[in-house]
């Protein structure tokens, strides 16, 4: 099996931003970890108006595919942050209301190759890219002061098969500091694929965070 086989599949979801896609929710409380906000903001209130001030995000997506009697596996690392970042948010006591949501992303990506479970190949290079202008509404459901669980939530993973698969629900933890709301999202993807009639297995999870100052 050739190499090239995986590198057309390993950037298939590098940029999981901003895509409707097969992830499931992952539940931060069952976790065990504290997320923000976690005992403290009693009642809080995040309906208004807000400014989108900031994206962070660590992905990490492993794509499988077996061949001939030979199992190669890619394993993709990446994490950036955003500038340049533009658009505006209304939190209502239903919904997330995105609108003209665009940023540039930098930061570093990681590919580990394997065949046959020995490392092969293992390159770290910058990743760039830049988000388009977005709207999105997303319906929300407010399970605690500071645990949300949102359908159609903006950061995913896109679907790898190029479907229109319909999203799931993502939890998600918020706090409130001053003026700032942070919003964070953990959510994975696994599924089957298939490229050039070559099938695999991918697995894929985003953490995300996202900053809104009010207006």
């Amino acid at each position: 099996m050739k190499l090239k086989i995986v590198n057309k599949l390993v950037f298939i979801c590098i940029t999981g931003l901003l895509l409707s896609a097969c992830q499931k929710e992952v539940d931060l409380q069952n976790e065990g970890e504290q997320g923000p906000g976690s005992g403290s903001n009693n009642n809080v209130d995040i309906t208004g108006n807000w400014k989108f001030v900031g994206l962070s995000a660590d992905t990490r997506v492993d794509i499988t595919v077996s061949q001939s009697g030979q199992n190669l596996k890619a394993i993709t690392t990446s994490s950036y942050s955003s500038a340049n970042n533009t658009g505006t948010l209304t939190v209502t006591s239903n919904q997330f209301i995105y609108a003209g949501i665009s940023a540039t992303v930098d930061g570093e990506q990681n590919v580990k190759t394997y065949l046959n479970g020995i490392l092969v190949d293992d390159q770290t290079m910058p990743y760039n890219s830049a988000i388009p202008s977005t709207d999105l509404t997303s319906d929300y459901v407010r399970n605690s002061n500071d645990s949300l669980t949102f359908t159609n939530a903006l950061l995913t993973i896109p679907d790898p098969n190029g479907g229109n698969t319909a999203p799931a629900p993502t939890g998600a933890r918020i706090s409130l500091t001053g003026d700032t709301l942070t919003v964070v999202t953990k959510s994975t993807a696994n599924t089957t694929i298939t490229q050039n009639g070559v099938p695999g297995q991918f697995d894929a999870r985003i953490d995300g965070t996202m900053k809104f100052t009010r207006q």
